[in-house]
């Protein structure tokens, strides 16, 4: 993109992910959804897609700090030679810079899934909180976080529910955790075969 433009996007975006969660979710529910519900025709008005889009504004302006950041590290020697042997800018992007890059932006997605798995007031707010099995986008959902959020104060101290409840914030743990762990491992199993440390393809002297 030309300077002059990344230097007026990018604050726009880094502000827009600062923006509070219920900020966010406040907008999803007064706005968002109703556009969704006039232009598609839904019946419910508070919907999985609704509090997808309300995600998305919040994990997108995280995703696109982080990767910027990344793409930005990579060493100008590499567009320069890149465009020298007769690359155009395009295929200098995504054959040079996108690959030196892919650890940092690899790590990017894996923080905007740990930030989507663990949000609570964005889904509390506009997927309709209710509790139906569906795999019907356009209808109400609740999540494991919007479900604690919405019943850990009313819930018996020692009882099923509680133990229920504590078991879904453990398992949001564990998910987080792994997710984490996993990106951990595949972003220093690309640094590793960025800097030609890897030995699979090894051949023998």
């Amino acid at each position: 993109a030309p300077q002059q433009f990344r230097e007026l996007l990018k604050p726009v975006v880094e502000l827009l992910a600062g923006m509070p969660s219920v900020v966010i979710g406040f907008f999803a529910l007064m706005v968002v959804a109703t556009w969704v519900q006039d232009a598609f025709g839904f019946i419910f008005r508070l919907n999985a897609i609704t509090a997808g889009i309300g995600l998305s504004l919040a994990v997108i302006p995280i995703v696109y700090t982080v990767a910027e950041d990344a793409l930005s590290a990579v060493p100008q020697a590499f567009r320069d030679g890149s465009l020298a042997l007769g690359a155009n800018r395009w295929q200098t992007a995504w054959r040079v810079v996108l690959p030196a890059a892919m650890p940092g932006v690899f790590a990017a997605c894996v923080l905007g899934a740990g930030r989507a798995i663990g949000e609570t007031m964005i889904v509390l707010m506009a997927s309709g909180n209710a509790a139906m099995m569906s795999l019907d986008p356009t209808t109400s959902f609740r999540s494991f976080s919007a479900t604690i959020a919405a019943e850990l104060g009313e819930v018996v101290h020692g009882s099923a529910h509680y133990h229920v409840l504590f078991f879904l914030g453990a398992f949001l743990f564990v998910v987080t955790f792994l997710l984490n762990l996993l990106g951990h491992w595949y972003v220093g199993r690309l640094r590793d075969r960025l800097h030609g440390k890897s030995r699979k393809f090894a051949r023998p002297a």
